[in-house]
């Protein structure tokens, strides 16, 4: 998939819109893991990766919200990031994913959208405050238009409060300079998608007990779901998942008249195949487990390769699209 969105960061500090920038760190914090990646290089030629990291976190260390404190137990929290910063090494400034649970994705529809940056940014967040459970004028707000006609306008819009994503830059930002970029993980997988098939596709993002389900038809998001899994055996889990799945494409078919061509599904931590059996007699639609490239793993070994192979789908998804702005 062709992802433009990707060539603009999104949450900066400043809100609003800024050329995509890949840095040489990236983290990504999720309630059960944190993943982090050193990419050779920097900014936009940073394009392989050189070392690759994992450290679990206990239940209840990071428990995503869109309005209240995120981050339970910072010292385990910071604990867990030296671990990962051992193995790939710190400063040059970083990048973060944070989890789904953290932003609120919304796909809106204008009629005009102005072409001053901070009108539009004002326009979005007006919009985006039905979404919100807190004030506007408490999030940073980022957008990316997918489509401008005569009379119509797609936007996608993403926010997060800005005292969430301060406890997340708080227990990273020491000797690591300023975040680059903030992206919800999810957004990141986009650019793995087809760039060349024009059908529609589901996409299924399920990690630490978070699902994410994004249509895309015609090369764009339609529909974007997120929502806090209710736990249970892991049996519960891929009940819980393709009836997710079923009544997505159910909507989509409601809202856009055609069926989707294929389901691909992202697990981390990764499931076994029966998720994907699950999925695919549930919704009679081909699935396919999203795998990284192979030739992006090819420097590393032993069990960075492993970890990069189960975990790195988002550092491959923006690795990938940086390549493709360049």
């Amino acid at each position: 998939m062709d992802w433009q969105g990707l060539s603009k960061r999104l949450l900066p500090a400043s809100g609003g819109v800024a050329r995509f920038t890949l840095p040489a760190v990236l983290y990504e914090i999720e309630p059960e893991f944190v993943l982090a990646a050193r990419l050779e290089g920097s900014g936009r030629q940073a394009r392989r990766l050189r070392h690759v990291g994992i450290a679990p976190l206990a239940p209840h260390v990071l428990e995503p919200h869109l309005a209240r404190a995120n981050v339970a137990n910072g010292d385990e929290l910071r604990r867990a990031l030296e671990s990962v910063t051992a193995v790939v090494g710190n400063g040059g400034g970083y990048g973060l994913v944070v989890p789904d649970g953290a932003a609120r994705v919304g796909i809106l529809t204008f009629e005009t959208l102005p072409d001053d940056g901070r009108e539009a940014e004002a326009l979005v967040r007006w919009r985006m405050r039905e979404k919100l459970p807190y004030p506007p004028e408490e999030a940073r707000v980022s957008f990316q238009v997918l489509m401008r006609e005569a009379g119509h306008v797609e936007v996608l819009a993403v926010a997060a409060r800005t005292a969430v994503l301060g406890e997340y830059e708080a227990v990273i930002e020491s000797g690591n300079g300023d975040s680059g970029l903030i992206l919800p993980a999810t957004l990141t997988l986009l650019p793995l998608l087809p760039a060349s098939d024009n059908r529609g596709h589901l996409l299924l993002h399920v990690c630490s007990r978070w699902i994410t389900a994004v249509v895309v038809s015609g090369g764009r998001p339609c529909i974007w779901r997120t929502r806090e899994l209710s736990g249970g055996t892991e049996t519960d889990l891929v009940r819980e998942v393709a009836g997710e799945a079923v009544r997505v494409l159910a909507s989509a078919r409601d809202r856009l008249q055609t069926d989707l061509g294929r389901t691909w599904l992202c697990v981390r931590p990764p499931a076994g195949q029966e998720m994907a059996n699950a999925l695919g007699g549930a919704t009679s639609q081909d699935v396919e487990v999203f795998k990284p490239r192979a030739e992006l793993a090819a420097t590393l070994a032993g069990e960075e390769r492993i970890v990069f192979e189960q975990f790195g789908a988002p550092v491959a998804g923006l690795v990938s699209n940086a390549a493709s702005t360049s």
